[in-house]
């Protein structure tokens, strides 16, 4: 497990909707371009990401769950790697701290790279939820 904190100058009520709304998800994240709805809080990502000068094109299985402190995604990828993100929040101020939880279950020698991976994805997407 790895943790992660970002700090948004949002409410804790904006940034869930950011984080639980499909069109807003997509409006803020830097890799995902699509979402669609599978009913149950089951969604199919649509996500690119750029291998060296290649962009690689995939999709995968996401489950979001709101609850009243916390927001919990959990994606499955290629059916080998399962990625869990638990987000709780807590205001300061004017200034909402977020602590994220990330779980990475692979066979694969991936967790390093990803850990970086998201964490630098997941700055991006909360900055961009600041400028909204």
């Amino acid at each position: 497990m790895t943790e992660f904190i970002y700090k948004v100058k949002k409410d804790i009520i904006t940034i869930k909707q950011q984080l639980t709304n499909v069109k807003n998800f997509v409006n803020v994240h830097p890799l995902i371009y699509k979402m669609t709805d599978l009913g149950g809080n089951k969604y199919k990502v649509f996500e690119k990401i750029k291998i060296g000068v290649i962009p690689c094109r995939f999709t995968y299985k996401a489950i979001i769950t709101d609850e009243k402190d916390s927001v919990k995604i959990v994606a499955t990828v290629m059916g080998m790697t399962t990625i869990s993100m638990f987000f709780t929040f807590q205001e300061e101020d004017k200034v909402t701290v977020i602590h994220e939880r990330l779980i990475i279950k692979s066979p694969l020698p991936i967790k390093n790279y990803l850990n970086r991976f998201i964490e630098k994805q997941h700055q991006t997407m909360f900055n961009n939820i600041e400028l909204k």
